[in-house]
């Protein structure tokens, strides 16, 4: 029998669990969910803190950051000294914040301990997004300043793959693609992993909604981009609206009277709501970083899901499909024509839960990250 490979897994705390459980914790779980399950590995966790140095705070709150969420030279030798002290074969790094790490790990220790980031998206990815889309209009100096920082980024990435990671898995196909444009010796694609948590179903028809962060731009702007397309055509639909802060989607709710906003609701709550609609909508109109993470919530909840390609980034099965529009006006045609008709509502809902038990199981996931480092 082969001896174990000893891992770590390098992150900060709040990324594994926090107050308030997002698409950072839920692909931050999944990983470690997925390596916990490799039986060739001998896995443990390593927490690194947030930086207090006052000039990289600064960077951060100046919004030309470049990668400095972390104090490498302070935490560095204690990670290192750890890793020769422990034997240590792999250096799993969660999230690409923490890359600056693989330069003084791979100077120190060589090509005998392989360094693999499991990447949840490039920052550059979601700030090329806000500066090509912003939500408000900028001053000169501001858009000079980012452009200036996108530079940096993209060259920093770049760096480190082509210089000190030995690979990076990514959450995305798109991603992973991105990774060999910019270098990367070795890249690998982990799909979510889909499951069964599947709600009693009395949807109403009419009824549709869209659940998630209403702060996160491409969230406001996407549903915004429906709803807009929904007011010039006569829909007879309602429009439910879950998701924090208030402030945002009480804005909504003002400005088009055929949606009701239902504020941040418990999980029983939303899943009592959630019972009731006829699709679920996930108006994603760009690829931003990483993948949709509530796509596979709604998958596992077995109801009726509407979606753009951009949308379903992330995801891999092997039966069943769900209901593409790849535009708003696309999407609010389809949801009129479909979300009145008991035939279509369910017909979707069944195709959902062939998607649900027709994921990658959990040693062809395993598979994925295994050959990242054989």
């Amino acid at each position: 029998m082969n001896e174990k490979k000893k891992a770590i897994f390098l992150t900060h705390p709040q990324a594994l669990k926090s107050e308030v459980t997002g698409g950072v914790q839920l692909c931050s779980q999944e990983f470690m969910h997925v390596l916990e399950s490799m039986n060739d590995l001998e896995l443990s966790t390593y927490f690194v803190p947030y930086t207090r140095r006052i000039w990289q705070r600064l960077l951060i709150r100046l919004r030309m950051d470049n990668y400095d969420f972390f104090n490498v030279s302070k935490e560095g030798p204690a990670l290192i000294n750890d890793i020769r002290h422990r034997k240590i074969d792999i250096v799993f790094m969660n999230m690409s914040t923490l890359i600056r790490f693989a330069k003084p790990l791979k100077e120190d220790l060589g090509s005998g301990v392989k360094i693999i980031l499991l990447s949840h998206g490039n920052d550059s990815c979601d700030f090329l997004h806000l500066i090509s889309k912003p939500i408000r209009k900028k001053f000169f100096v501001r858009r000079w300043m980012d452009k200036i920082r996108l530079g940096r980024l993209v060259a920093t990435e770049s760096a480190y793959r082509v210089k000190w990671l030995d690979a990076v898995v990514s959450i995305s196909e798109t991603e992973k693609q991105m990774d060999n444009w910019m270098g990367a010796r070795k890249t690998s694609f982990l799909p979510r992993r889909l499951y069964q948590d599947f709600l009693p179903f009395s949807a109403i028809p009419g009824r549709v909604g869209f659940v998630g962060r209403l702060d996160h731009p491409p969230n406001f702007q996407g549903v915004s981009m429906l709803l807009d397309e929904m007011s010039r055509q006569t829909n007879g639909l309602n429009f439910r609206l879950v998701g924090a802060p208030e402030k945002y989607g009480k804005m909504i709710q003002e400005k088009f009277p055929f949606v009701q906003y239902l504020g941040e609701l418990s999980d029983h709550k939303l899943e009592e709501e959630l019972s009731s609609w006829s699709f679920f909508t996930n108006p994603v109109w760009w690829y931003s970083t990483g993948s949709s993470t509530k796509l596979a919530r709604a998958i596992s909840w077995g109801i009726p899901i509407i979606t753009s390609h951009a949308g379903m980034r992330g995801y891999e099965w092997k039966e069943g499909k769900l209901l593409i529009a790849d535009s708003p006006e696309e999407m609010a045609s389809q949801l009129i024509r479909m979300a009145m008709s008991t035939e279509s509502i369910n017909y979707w809902k069944d195709q959902t839960r062939l998607v649900a038990v027709n994921g990658l199981n959990e040693n062809q996931l395993a598979d994925r990250i295994r050959s990242s480092y054989q």
